[in-house]
């Protein structure tokens, strides 16, 4: 749970309006992948919308994290930032962000938070690419998908999803045609039953949680 200001709180209080004042603010569409020289070394708040943050090969992309209001991250990293909605940011030099920070506690504060959780979501998914087979990966996702609404998990729990299917493959790094299968794989066995198009029904939690815990051998 978040604990104390987000960075947003920050950013829009009487007390961070000089830090507010080194930040620009800059709009991107949605579908736009953000490629401009002059905010490269910059750290970004996102005030509204929400970014994917992939790395890309001329073959494949795989997916990092999706980012919303509130969150942060930096360009000076390898990876590639993409709008998959229209997102509003809000870009600091880095250098200048890092000075401030021994004149902000909150600032500091609110940083650890943000980064702590894409730290998390980057573990998550080296894990998963690592030790569990496509559909592990696919059944850890959306156990993870159902445990956010922070209730106990049992058969005839909802499962929303968010994401299109697209997203989901590009985010567990296999093919959207080999995501597709194995969901659907696991609606015809009987675990699964779908509720609506943004929704899933557990029907067998015991052997959704024992696909999410079987290995595929890889070390």
């Amino acid at each position: 749970m978040q604990s104390g200001p987000s960075l947003l709180d920050l950013l829009a209080s009487d007390a961070g309006a000089a830090l507010r004042a080194i930040f620009q603010e800059r709009s991107l569409p949605a579908g736009t992948v953000f490629d401009d020289a002059e905010f490269r070394d910059h750290v970004f708040v996102i005030k509204s919308g929400r970014l994917r943050i992939y790395l890309a090969t001329t073959e494949r992309e795989l997916s990092l994290a999706y980012l919303g209001a509130g969150d942060m991250f930096s360009t000076h990293t390898r990876a590639h930032l993409q709008a998959v909605q229209p997102a509003t940011l809000l870009m600091a030099p880095r250098a200048l962000l890092e000075h401030e920070l021994a004149h902000y506690p909150a600032l500091r504060a609110a940083i650890i938070r943000v980064l702590a959780r894409v730290l998390s979501q980057a573990m998550t998914l080296l894990e998963d690419l690592a030790f569990h087979n496509v559909r592990g990966r696919i059944a850890r996702y959306l156990l993870r998908s159902a445990g956010r609404h922070k209730a106990p998990l049992e058969n005839g729990s909802l499962i929303r999803i968010d994401l299109h299917m697209e997203e989901i493959a590009a985010l567990l790094g296999t093919t959207r045609q080999t995501a597709s299968t194995e969901l659907n794989a696991m609606l015809h066995a009987g675990v699964l039953l779908r509720h609506d198009r943004r929704r899933l029904v557990i029907q067998d939690l015991a052997r959704l949680q024992a696909w999410a815990s079987e290995g595929d051998g890889v070390g």
